[in-house]
C-alpha cells in the first residue's frame, strides 16, 4: 500500500474510490481526447524491474501531464503536474528507485498517438460464502483507465493494490465493461 504522504518526486497523491474519482477528473480527462502522449514514466528498482506501486505518468504535447495510480481494492489517484520525473523517487522499499521513461512496451507502442476516446474500464466482482457456497453477492466494480490513441489502446488498471498496464485491442462498444467519462 502506498503511504499517503510518500517522497515521490513532489507527487501528491489523492487516492479516492475509483468512482467518485473519475466524477471528480471527467471533464479534465474528456479534454485529453485531440492530443498527443509525447512520452510516458514509470518508477522502477535500478537494474530491475518495474515498480508497479508507484504513478504512471503521462505527458502530452499541450504541457498536460496526467498521473495515476492504483491501491488497495479499488482506490484510485488521479493528479496533474505534480511529479518532476527528474527528481529520483524515494518510497518505502530499502532498494534504490528511478524514473524510466517509455520503458514498458505497453506504453512505448502508444506514444506518438493521438488520444481518440477516454473511459473508465469497469469488471463484475463476485464473493461467495466460505460458510454457505449458494450464498454469492456481485457488483460493478471500476477497474481502470482506458485510452484509445490512433496507434492502439492503452489501459492502466489496478492489478490488485498496485498499477497494471495493458495495451490490447479493445470493443469500446461492448454493453458492459465501458463506462463513458
Amino acid at each position: 500500500m502506498t503511504p499517503k504522504n510518500p517522497q515521490v518526486s513532489g507527487w501528491r497523491p489523492d487516492f479516492l474510490p475509483a468512482d467518485a474519482q473519475f466524477a471528480r477528473q471527467a471533464k479534465r480527462l474528456r479534454a485529453l481526447v485531440g492530443q498527443q502522449l509525447i512520452e510516458a514514466w514509470t518508477v522502477w528498482f535500478v537494474d530491475d524491474d518495474w515498480f508497479a506501486d508507484l504513478p504512471v505518468v503521462l505527458r502530452f504535447d499541450t504541457g498536460a501531464q496526467l498521473e495515476i495510480a492504483w491501491e488497495k481494492f479499488d482506490d484510485l489517484s488521479i493528479t496533474w503536474d505534480t511529479i518532476d520525473v527528474g527528481v529520483p523517487p524515494v518510497a518505502w522499499v530499502e532498494r534504490p528507485l528511478e524514473w524510466r521513461r517509455n520503458a514498458d512496451h505497453a506504453l512505448l507502442s502508444r506514444v506518438g498517438g493521438v488520444v481518440t476516446d477516454i473511459r473508465a474500464t469497469r469488471g463484475v466482482l463476485e464473493t461467495q460464502s466460505v460458510d454457505d457456497p449458494s450464498d454469492t453477492r456481485a457488483r460493478w466494480l471500476t477497474t481502470g483507465v482506458w485510452l484509445a490513441t490512433d496507434r492502439g489502446d492503452l489501459r492502466i488498471f489496478n492489478a490488485l493494490d498496485e498499477n497494471g498496464l495493458d495495451s490490447e485491442a479493445v470493443d469500446p462498444d461492448s454493453p458492459c465493461g465501458w463506462r463513458a467519462l
